[in-house]
């Protein structure tokens, strides 16, 4: 009898990502967004659409565009990710996290939200970049209600990081950090998280809090407390800006 699978204490291999599951994954979610956003077309068309109208801010749109970003991340992980691979939900990391580490989490988070905003703006600053935020018409469009606002803030504080870290986090880094490492993977995947939010500001604050994402989900072995840090990051940015609103700091927002 061969022995050797004993004769170490350490654990049994893990499941590894490959470059082809992400492709899938990918296309999948692509396909998932596109065919969600003609449905939602196909809806507004029965009610008499206006084509010219559809990408004119509203907080309709800007739910329906936050929802089917979640719906088309998590739908492509699991269905062509998961399923595909006959995995189950640790495959990328949904495992319970331990106690210490979500207060850790928590405490990251509360340091890096002030930290990662003051970085971001003495740097705009000291290279005369305009300190210019394209979200703001995403959060803020016209007309919003209370209603509207508190809708934005479970989409894209807590229901959109959920599905961008099964794709980032759970998939995305340990796919990169399996072939080139800890380090290569955290600062790739966080660099490519930054890209894809379009804005130069937006990016760098983006790469810096993909940083903090991938060493958190690294060192507590939980996607969890990625998934903590985010939600808290996006709902405590997202909260503030419409208190400020409230309180009719428009100015200060360039609005």
């Amino acid at each position: 009898m061969n022995t050797t699978e004993f004769d170490t204490p350490t654990q049994p291999r893990e499941f590894t990502w490959k470059w082809v599951d992400l492709f899938w994954i990918l296309l999948g979610s692509g396909a998932i967004f596109i065919l969600g956003l003609f449905l939602y077309i196909a809806f507004l068309g029965g009610g008499g659409f206006n084509p010219q109208g559809l990408f004119q801010p509203t907080i309709e749109l800007s739910m329906v565009l936050a929802a089917l970003e979640a719906i088309a991340l998590i739908g492509g992980v699991y269905l062509l990710g998961i399923r595909r691979r006959k995995q189950s939900w640790e495959a990328v990391g949904l495992r319970p996290a331990k106690r210490h580490w979500l207060l850790i989490a928590t405490i990251i988070t509360l340091i890096a939200i002030p930290f990662i905003s003051i970085f971001t703006i003495i740097l705009f600053l000291a290279f005369k970049f305009p300190l210019v935020n394209p979200q703001l018409e995403f959060l803020l469009p016209e007309g919003i209600t209370q209603l509207g606002a508190l809708g934005m803030l479970l989409l894209a504080g807590v229901v959109a990081p959920f599905g961008e870290e099964l794709l980032f986090r759970g998939v995305f880094y340990p796919l990169l950090r399996d072939r080139w490492g800890v380090w290569p993977g955290v600062l790739v995947s966080s660099l490519i998280f930054g890209i894809i939010h379009g804005d130069l500001a937006v990016g760098l604050t983006a790469f810096l809090l993909g940083i903090i994402l991938a060493l958190v989900f690294e060192y507590s072995q939980s996607l969890w407390t990625s998934i903590l840090v985010h939600a808290i990051n996006n709902s405590a940015k997202i909260a503030l800006l419409y208190l400020l609103v409230k309180l009719g700091a428009t100015a200060e927002l360039g609005l």
